[in-house]
């Protein structure tokens, strides 16, 4: 019966799906989409708020959870017993992660983490990735390899995998079964991994060798705020050459006709204004304070940015400042 409404389901845009689907007792939080042509399958489904699903995906489980603003894109493929993504997953379009409902069969991805296109995941023994990680284009994952004959001397592998935290899968990378990649790692393209690896080192070969170790150094206050103000440079240029407008820089800040973006220092701040936390933080009253003089705050540590009063989501230097920041790999998401 299930199956029958799935596919009745899939045939009505997302306005109508999603109020059917709640009624046949499925918990989907306040502005998630399931768009049309998407062919959803699963005993439990848990979607938190602003989810996002397809057009035109399938996704097939037992039980199926999907933290706040997940997004599983057009074409893409993900079939397999136990499902559960953080907030801000992303899985883009013609990724395909996919196994028989086996006992170990499961993918699990942590918050603000990406699958980028053509990558292939079997997760027949279970897949575990971290938060803040990427899964480069044309990657495969495997939690079980075989071709030649068991019976006649071939080699069989079943075991999970286990991405860490703010690991950097590059392009075209191979990674075999019972291997666990360390956290803040980096693993060069076309890299064939067939072993495990600590934390904090650069990989890369065939098969993978470690190539640097002690990557991830902690930054000073000072070295954080440097680097900050390269940022803000960078994007006075950037503004100033795409958009033609004027921009006032000096440390600490930049000064726009419709605000100004400023580096952790809350004295000066007016409506319209960026506050750009690096070194400091924010008490509970001090952020509602902001949001409701139209002060927008944008918090490295937490990756979140917070759009204040009105101009929630209209305002455009912020907005442009957003997409640009990750180029530097800082990637926020707007905080409703």
């Amino acid at each position: 019966m299930k199956r029958f409404l799935s596919i009745f389901f899939m045939f009505f845009p997302s306005f109508i799906q999603v109020p059917l689907r709640r009624l046949s007792g499925q918990r989907i939080g306040k502005g998630s989409r399931i768009r049309f042509g998407t062919l959803l399958i699963a005993q439990e489904v848990n979607l938190g708020q602003g989810v996002s699903l397809g057009p035109f995906c399938l996704i097939r489980a037992e039980k199926l959870t999907l933290a706040d603003y997940s997004m599983v894109k057009t074409l893409s493929l993900v079939s397999t017993r136990i499902v559960s993504f953080g907030k801000y997953v992303h899985i883009a379009p013609l990724s395909i992660i996919l196994s028989e409902f086996t006992e170990n069969s499961r993918i699990e991805i942590g918050d603000h983490s990406r699958v980028f296109p053509f990558s292939w995941m079997d997760t027949g023994e279970g897949i575990s990735i971290g938060k803040q990680t990427s899964v480069g284009t044309h990657t495969l994952i495997y939690s079980h390899g075989t071709w030649p004959d068991y019976l006649k001397g071939g080699a069989v592998t079943f075991g999970p995998v286990v991405v860490g935290d703010e690991v950097y899968l590059a392009t075209r990378i191979t990674i075999l079964p019972n291997v666990v990649i360390g956290n803040n790692t980096i693993v060069g393209s076309s890299s064939f991994v067939n072993k495990s690896f600590p934390d904090n080192v650069m990989i890369g070969g065939t098969p993978a060798r470690i190539i640097k170790e002690n990557l991830a150094t902690a930054l000073d206050p000072a070295q954080k705020l440097a680097k900050a103000n390269e940022i803000l440079l960078g994007f006075k240029n950037y503004m100033e050459f795409k958009y033609k407008i004027a921009v006032q820089g000096q440390p600490g800040q930049l000064r726009f006709d419709t605000g100004k973006i400023i580096i952790d220092d809350v004295s000066t701040l007016q409506a319209g204004d960026l506050l750009f936390l690096v070194n400091t933080h924010l008490t509970a009253d001090q952020l509602k304070n902001f949001k409701e003089r139209k002060i927008s705050v944008l918090d490295h540590q937490e990756k979140q940015i917070w759009l204040g009063g009105k101009d929630r989501g209209g305002h455009q230097v912020v907005t442009n400042f957003i997409s640009f920041i990750r180029r530097y790999g800082v990637r926020l998401y707007i905080n409703k």
